[in-house]
């Protein structure tokens, strides 16, 4: 049986292809499977998304705009450039803040205690963050919003709505409340629960899963074929068809463990997700992966074979927030 199991382990660790490109400590790091390292790629930055053509879409971490700055990174991370400026320096907003400083003294104002999870559409003409709104403010309520790449005017807001994440054909899957305090600390109390999709004009919001009301599913994302959407559920992550059938459980409870923001490998064969749990020696966080189509829950255990670990044994870990596996 235990020979059984190591040939299973490798056969699932050798299927990992491509790279993770994740946060780490006010980093963004790239594990490659090929060679086993993970590296830190650039500095000051957070909850990176890797796009079409692969920039790298992420949360600038650098003061004084920490939050309220959306960065890209050519794939080769030689340039950087400025892509939704959500300060007074971004005219839009600028009369809307005047009175409001994040840092009084500092200049900087911002509409919003933060945003979080930049995503960029299939076409790359819009990005799509979740904003976390603030009373007599220009966002009143938290909601996903959708702004133009170009002009980085809004073009369309949903209230009470998190996590906006885009099908490869251009529709926005949003989630909807957690009905509790959220695992990155957020409190999250919309009055609608549930998984959302729009069409491809960003209108006519319908419902998709099969009324998942307590607890509710959040961070959900869709496979790159765009057939199934991932998510998180009772602190483990779930999958169901894009229409809401054939609802499956992935991972399941070692002691402790809590999971948060699933991604789909390109070939939409697994689905990676961090881990916060008590491991060996300490209660950290790790990158786990499973198989998308797993006959039964898999327990993330120490001994498990989900983690992904470098030339040295260890696991990717010390992150939290959206990644990528490109």
């Amino acid at each position: 049986m235990a020979l059984l199991l190591t040939q299973s382990a490798c056969t699932q660790s050798a299927a990992w292809k491509g790279k993770l490109v994740h946060g780490f400590s006010g980093s963004v790091n790239v594990f490659d499977f090929a060679t086993k390292t993970d590296k830190a790629v650039f500095k000051d930055g957070s909850q990176p998304y890797v796009a079409k053509d692969g920039d790298i879409f992420f949360l600038s971490e650098a003061f004084p705009k920490r939050n309220v700055l959306i960065r890209k990174s050519t794939p080769t991370f030689s340039q950087f450039k400025d892509v939704l400026d959500m300060s007074s320096d971004n005219p839009e907003y600028k009369d809307a803040l005047a009175n409001y400083s994040v840092i009084n003294g500092t200049g900087i104002s911002a509409i919003l205690s933060r945003m979080q999870d930049p995503k960029v559409s299939p076409d790359g003409k819009y990005v799509s963050v979740t904003i976390f709104g603030y009373r007599d403010q220009a966002f009143k309520n938290n909601c996903v919003a959708v702004f133009d790449r170009a002009s980085q005017k809004l073009v369309a807001k949903f209230d009470n709505k998190y996590y906006g994440n885009w099908t490869p054909d251009g529709r926005l899957v949003m989630s909807g409340s957690h009905k509790t305090e959220s695992t990155d600390g957020s409190p999250i109390h919309s009055k609608e629960p549930g998984i959302f999709i729009t069409d491809n004009s960003l209108g006519n919001v319908k419902r998709i899963d099969p009324e998942l009301d307590d607890p509710a599913p959040y961070h959900a994302t869709v496979s790159p074929d765009g057939k199934r959407v991932a998510f998180i559920m009772n602190n483990h992550v779930w999958a169901m068809n894009i229409d809401g059938s054939n609802l499956k459980q992935l991972t399941d409870v070692d002691r402790d463990n809590v999971e948060t923001y699933p991604a789909w490998s390109p070939d939409g064969k697994f689905v990676a997700c961090w881990a916060y749990k008590t491991f060996e020696r300490s209660y950290y966080t790790a990158i786990a992966i499973v198989s998308s189509n797993t006959a039964k829950p898999i327990a993330l255990s120490d001994k498990a074979a989900v983690w992904p670990k470098d030339t040295r044994g260890y696991r990717v870990s010390g992150g939290n927030g959206q990644f990528s596996w490109r």
